[in-house]
């Protein structure tokens, strides 16, 4: 019996884990993680489909984000965990903050906003903008998909176990063949890599269930509607501390209203704050250490509802050439 471990129980882990324990039934995979859904650092993040605090190449980034994309929308209209298709608008107070993005041919309905747009999106926001761009993209309630992927991952045979590995040469893991390493901000001391940095995000989550469109300006604000609430963001700060900052509080809700003054209405619901694992790029690649073969999938920033099944599958690939390659074991490598 292959054993697999899969460290971190985020939307990478849990979708790789369901992955491979779908690929390979015969396998023995195990997510160990000190969390699990509902208290993961992904159960309180936006979960707006779009490539954001992440750096990686271009190709890899349309790569990794079309194949997720194609998937929520098979899940889309399964309505298997209520994701919604939303419009989204992206606001630039200053025209030189405007870049198109490397991922335009990717989204559904790309196209500049005109003056005349700029002018109808300029009354309604209560803010002069010069330029802007809008789309249409998947919003999903992070901490129902994280659910619906621990269940299937469950019913096809997989375990769970919560622990918290102190390194890859955890005596915890020597029982395990693969390794496959979801651990986000968590690599940066159980590698250790030091490329892997935070960064802090805080939001404020409301009902306002008539919100319906995504928004984003370029001064920090952002508004995103999910089935189940309403996430107003947000900071991008390099620090330690998940701590609720007042002086954030002040500029996420301050700043929501004044772009929506409706929302002196919602009430609110909580105040959230947690690390982004950012890196100067994403890694995923194999690696052997004393004959064992780890795979590192891990430095999504703030893009991992965005990329998850797209890496979930390089993993895959990864693995099977692994595999392939005798690199394991004569037993594995027949399987």
């Amino acid at each position: 019996m292959v054993k697999v471990a899969v460290l971190g129980a985020g939307i990478n882990g849990l979708s790789t884990a369901y992955q491979i324990k779908e690929k390979y039934k015969n396998f023995e995979v195990t997510v160990i993680s000190p969390e699990f859904t509902p208290n993961t650092t992904g159960d309180g993040s936006g979960g707006l489909w779009l490539p954001y605090l992440t750096s990686s190449s271009n190709e890899l980034i349309e790569k990794w984000s079309s194949e997720t994309l194609e998937y929520l929308k098979e899940l889309w209209l399964t309505g298997t965990v209520h994701i919604c298709l939303a419009p989204v608008y992206e606001l630039c107070t200053q025209k030189k903050n405007f870049k198109q993005p490397p991922w335009l041919k990717v989204v559904y309905g790309y196209q500049e906003l005109n003056d005349r747009q700029l002018e109808t999106y300029s009354r309604r926001y209560n803010t002069r903008y010069e330029a802007g761009h809008t789309f249409t993209s998947f919003v999903v309630p992070p901490p129902r998909v994280l659910a619906y992927f621990q269940e299937q991952f469950q019913r096809a045979g997989g375990k769970l176990v919560q622990a918290k590995p102190t390194s890859l040469q955890d005596p915890m893991l020597k029982e395990y063949d693969i390794i496959i390493n979801c651990t986000g901000l968590g690599a940066r001391y159980l590698v250790p890599d030091d490329k892997v940095v935070p960064i802090r995000g805080q939001i404020a989550k409301v009902d306002a269930s008539w919100i319906k469109e995504v928004t984003f300006d370029d001064l920090g604000h952002y508004i995103i509607p999910n089935v189940d609430m309403c996430v107003l963001g947000g900071t991008r700060q390099d620090r330690y501390d998940t701590t609720i900052d007042l002086k954030d509080v002040e500029f996420i809700v301050n700043g929501a209203k004044k772009i929506l003054p409706g929302l002196k209405h919602a009430k609110l619901k909580t105040h959230w704050s947690g690390l982004r694992p950012g890196r100067e790029s994403i890694r995923l690649e194999p690696e052997h250490i004393n004959g064992k073969l780890y795979i590192h999938n891990y430095g999504h920033g703030g893009s991992g509802f965005t990329l998850f099944w797209g890496c979930s599958n390089e993993v895959l690939q990864i693995l099977q050439t692994e595999l392939n390659k005798n690199y394991i074991s004569s037993r594995t490598s027949k399987l």
